[in-house]
């Protein structure tokens, strides 16, 4: 692709939690890739999308962080290809649990027989493991996966989570993202971890999936898309089937319990990272 892309310098406090939740609201407005450097935080975004709304829109999260200071240092104009090498290259490995290590293909790990490796290499989609929300669903995924279930993820980003429900137990995963860069995205990183033939990633909402019964949905987006998607989710999940739920920042946490009781589901847990939750529930 030849699409110019802008460099957004920003000024951040060296605050680890700040630059996670930071990350992620950048990626809900439409920022395509972060790389941190002594100099700040890098976001890029294509030039189009730069303009009045997208910077008032960065001056409502800023002002969600105060006292905070968040600041644009500097903007250059760049070319995908050049930005996007150092990016994926500042991406390492990180252990989640106990059990589960995420790696870039970049850097192998050797003697991992005891572990569950997911090799994800994230180019511009969200889902790498470094946010808390990826981190707290994996971790409820392996604590409730049930041994050859059938897993949706809605809005799968990197794949990530439906490749760990395989690498975990599942039989079958099916990722949907309405993003094209994740749709592509995922379906690499499943051929990476050599679960083509069991991780299905769709372009789409869930209107591509026409399959039912699933034994477990999950969806690691945002609490308004959730509460919107809950009941076609349902729709999907066989009576009795799980919803590992995140995305969610705690003051989501009652909204959300609300919109699970509207619809007959039964809250079973509330995991927290730092600001972050995540939720398991089961449709009634």
């Amino acid at each position: 692709m030849n699409e110019t892309y802008l460099d957004i310098l920003l000024s951040v406090p060296n605050d680890d939690s700040l630059r996670e939740t930071l990350a992620y609201q950048l990626h809900q407005l439409g920022f395509e890739g972060l790389m941190e450097d002594q100099d700040g935080l890098h976001a890029y975004i294509l030039r189009e999308h730069w303009g009045d709304a997208l910077q008032t829109s960065l001056q409502a999260v800023w002002n969600t962080h105060a006292p905070h200071s968040i600041a644009i240092s500097s903007i250059t104009e760049l070319e995908n290809q050049n930005w996007n090498r150092q990016w994926e290259e500042s991406i390492q490995p990180i252990a989640v649990t106990e059990r589960i290590i995420i790696t870039p293909s970049w850097h192998p790990l050797p003697d991992q027989e005891q572990k569950t490796v997911l090799i994800i290499d994230p180019k511009m989609s969200f889902g790498t493991g470094y946010h808390e929300s990826t981190r707290l669903v994996l971790r409820m995924l392996e604590q409730n996966l049930i041994a050859n279930s059938t897993v949706l993820d809605v809005g799968t980003g990197t794949g990530i989570l439906a490749i760990a429900a395989v690498k975990l137990g599942a039989r079958l995963a099916i990722g949907v993202d309405v993003d094209e860069w994740s749709y592509v995205n995922g379906k690499e990183n499943v051929e990476r971890n050599g679960l083509v033939k069991y991780v299905d990633v769709r372009h789409g909402s869930l209107d591509v999936v026409q399959e039912r019964e699933f034994t477990m949905i999950m969806a690691n987006i945002t609490r308004n898309a959730i509460i919107e998607l809950l009941p076609a989710m349902l729709d999907k999940l066989q009576k009795d089937g799980l919803l590992l739920l995140s995305g969610l920042m705690a003051d989501d946490r009652v909204a959300m319990e609300q919109a699970l009781q509207r619809h007959r589901c039964t809250l079973l847990s509330v995991i927290i990272e730092n600001e972050w939750i995540g939720m398991a529930a089961r449709r009634r």
